[in-house]
């Protein structure tokens, strides 16, 4: 579990405010590559291009959630995968499949917008 630092003043810190706000954050790879946007390394995910995906494709991305109350804030994250419901330019939107906890803002079922650089992984 990481602990986030206040909210910045810099929009390149997307990730706090992200958390703070909307209990929740995707991680982008792009933002992965900047030193110290995200409190921990991650690995070199492939990523997929949007033109290579169709709808009812499934595809995974790293999200963090808020965990507690209080300061500092807690954050712990995870994998999800999800179904393509619709692509467009720039972005899908898919349907969470993976089972959160009841407690999470984005639950089995939610609908999220998800840009390129957010998909870790095509589900063959």
């Amino acid at each position: 579990m990481a602990t986030v630092p206040p909210v910045p003043k810099t929009k390149e810190q997307k990730f706090c405010t992200d958390i703070v706000e909307d209990g929740y954050h995707i991680l982008n790879l792009k933002s992965a590559k900047i030193p110290g946007f995200y409190p921990n390394k991650f690995p070199a995910y492939p990523g997929v291009k949007l033109k290579e995906l169709t709808v009812d494709e499934r595809i995974t991305v790293r999200a963090f959630f808020r965990v507690g109350t209080g300061e500092p804030v807690k954050v712990d994250g995870g994998l999800i995968d999800l179904k393509i419901e619709h692509i467009d330019s720039d972005h899908v939107f898919g349907v969470v499949l993976t089972r959160l906890p009841e407690r999470f803002p984005v639950s089995t079922g939610s609908s999220l917008e998800i840009h390129q650089d957010e998909i870790l992984y095509k589900i063959d």
